[in-house]
């Protein structure tokens, strides 16, 4: 959980540098769009790979490499972020995230060994107060990507070239703090490393693993249409409202969200964790949908809180029940494959881009579009998984 927060706030202070230090350094606005995508999709790629280098040297190894590779990516950045051929051996390293999303691979390990290291019972509760630490890290990196950019950092002989941005290298230098405490883990599951088998997922998984994250992949597409960034401007645009009244309704919204996080663990312990998903999600993108209609700025900000206060239930909730419902040799697997499936979000950021470049009633489009997607996300999902309890939730016969 340590390393969840502090990754938590490397990549929200990143989040609010990456963009203008790429604009600094001469890259136009597609090509920022085209590298934060990248660096997604090298996130995932890792991801996808964390159950065969587990199974080839052990978890402790996996956890290693790709602490490393974060703190590599880092300190390329930050020694020449002018140069792409440097920048793009930095995001295929796979440790670049920015923001709330985490598809890293150092995520999909992280989720496994929390899973091996609870009792089910106690596994949602543990991932709320994972994924709430997480949402922490973001918002105090985000907080102190001001005051870090006033810092002058050192010099480099020989790169004359970029913003050499003192919060890249803090990135990258978090990165090497992070090897010591993943070090430090001691079950077996870190130790040791897995029999050799033909597969690191077990064909009785597989059906399951690959229906989750086929939806999955949905349910981050729709995400990745209502980015922040269109919010924002849909705001500006429809109501003519200021930064300041924004920064305080995203500060009310985001204390929503994550309040959303703490009553995840209590409601799915009374409904389900599948149940607790689908019917907070449900309503969550009715808003959304509604959000496009509200006449005026109070009505489209209540609907937004609203949807807030809703929309991060399914995450802890999501990531217990993707644990629970496969064997433990199977869970570095399951959190690899379902945690890359989510980087697809990143598509989305060229539909959003064109609805606004269309003007005009358009650049409300993606709201519906990804309340639709959401919504029909939610239905597959139950009609899909009701039947398919976690251990915990599972009636056995007197």
């Amino acid at each position: 959980m340590g390393a969840r927060t502090a990754r938590g706030f490397g990549a929200g202070a990143l989040s609010i540098v990456i963009a203008l230090d790429l604009s600094e350094s001469g890259y136009s606005s597609f090509a920022i769009g085209l590298v934060l995508g990248l660096a997604l999709g090298g996130a995932a790629v890792w991801a996808l790979a964390v159950p065969y280098l587990q199974d080839c040297w052990g978890r402790r190894v996996a956890f290693a490499l790709s602490a490393g590779a974060l703190a590599i990516g880092g300190v390329l950045l930050w020694v020449d972020l002018a140069n792409p051929a440097v920048l793009l051996t930095a995001l295929f390293l796979g440790g670049i995230v920015t923001g709330g999303a985490d598809v890293s691979p150092l995520g999909a390990l992280e989720q496994a060994e929390l899973a091996g290291a609870t009792e089910d019972r106690a596994r949602t509760s543990t991932f709320s107060l994972y994924n709430l630490l997480g949402y922490v890290g973001v918002a105090v990196g985000a907080l102190a990507a001001g005051p870090l950019q006033t810092v002058v950092g050192p010099t480099l002989v020989g790169f004359p070239s970029g913003p050499h941005d003192v919060t890249l290298l803090l990135y990258g230098l978090l990165g090497l703090g992070l090897l010591p405490t993943y070090q430090s883990l001691s079950s077996p599951r870190v130790r040791d490393r897995s029999s050799k088998r033909p597969s690191p997922l077990s064909p009785a998984s597989r059906p399951t693993v690959y229906a989750l994250s086929a939806l999955f992949t949905v349910d981050a597409f729709g995400g990745g249409l209502v980015v922040n960034s269109l919010v924002v401007y849909y705001f500006s645009v429809r109501f003519g409202s200021n930064v300041e009244v924004l920064g305080l309704l995203f500060f009310v919204s985001n204390l929503a969200a994550a309040l959303s996080l703490v009553l995840a663990a209590p409601i799915a312990r009374r409904i389900g964790l599948v149940n607790t998903m689908v019917f907070s999600h449900i309503p969550s993108n009715v808003f959304l949908i509604l959000f496009v209609f509200a006449p005026t700025f109070p009505w489209a900000a209540t609907l937004w809180v609203a949807r807030s206060s809703l929309s991060q239930m399914d995450v802890p909730t999501r990531q217990s029940y993707t644990q629970a419902v496969v064997p433990p040799e199977d869970r570095p697997a399951a959190a690899g494959y379902t945690t890359a499936a989510r980087s697809c979000q990143a598509f989305a950021a060229p539909v959003t881009g064109t609805f606004i470049a269309a003007g005009g009633p358009w650049i409300a489009a993606p709201f519906a579009l990804a309340g639709a997607l959401k919504i029909g996300y939610d239905v597959a999902l139950y009609s899909r998984f009701h039947r398919l309890p976690p251990p915990e939730e599972a009636v056995h016969p007197a």
